[in-house]
């Protein structure tokens, strides 16, 4: 890759894959947080992966938090690294279970959230030599940020909702048809 390539995106297109990869980000901390509960509420052998879902949960929130914050990646490296190791956690999880004829819609969404957030990371890294995550002399355009929020948005939660529903809080939830009615009024 030469160093023209490197640095030919436009503003627009990297404060979009940057919105993509913090929305991913906090996606995947939300599901992380839900396995993470699943965990800890059971009370069996497995608390004590709860407590590191529960850390990396709020690791990936805090960390796309303050990198939507700048505008830019942080903490890229270490990141990174946790990504990578995510990856492998959750392909560790969903093989056992699906040895056992079982899959875990929680570690599924959170694997594609990760490999979201991963990858467009990634993507943004090859494209910026520096560290300045694609800050740029131009503004980005303002109707495609909004548009690339959206669908940023959309993808994510795609992803997301089902992942949160997996979780056992999600088992327990109030369907939301049957919110604000009281018992006996079929509205």
């Amino acid at each position: 890759m030469s160093a023209q390539a490197a640095t030919s995106v436009g503003p627009t297109t990297g404060a979009s894959v940057t919105l993509f990869s913090c929305f991913a980000g906090m996606g995947a901390g939300l599901v992380e947080l839900s396995i993470a509960s699943s965990y800890i509420s059971s009370r069996g052998p497995l608390m004590w992966a709860g407590g590191i879902f529960a850390v990396w949960g709020l690791a990936l929130l805090a960390g796309s938090l303050a990198s939507l914050q700048r505008g830019r990646l942080r903490f890229r490296k270490a990141t990174t690294i946790g990504l990578i190791t995510a990856v492998l956690v959750h392909v560790a999880v969903l093989v056992a279970g699906v040895a056992q004829r079982l899959l875990d819609g929680g570690h599924l969404a959170a694997l594609f959230l990760v490999l979201m957030a991963l990858g467009s990371s990634a993507w943004l890294a090859r494209r910026y030599l520096d560290d300045a995550g694609g800050t740029a002399a131009a503004p980005p355009r303002t109707g495609a940020l909004v548009g690339a929020a959206f669908a940023a948005a959309v993808v994510v939660a795609a992803v997301t909702t089902p992942g949160l529903a997996a979780s056992v809080a999600g088992h327990y939830a109030v369907p939301h048809g049957e919110h604000s009615l009281p018992s006996g009024h079929n509205h």
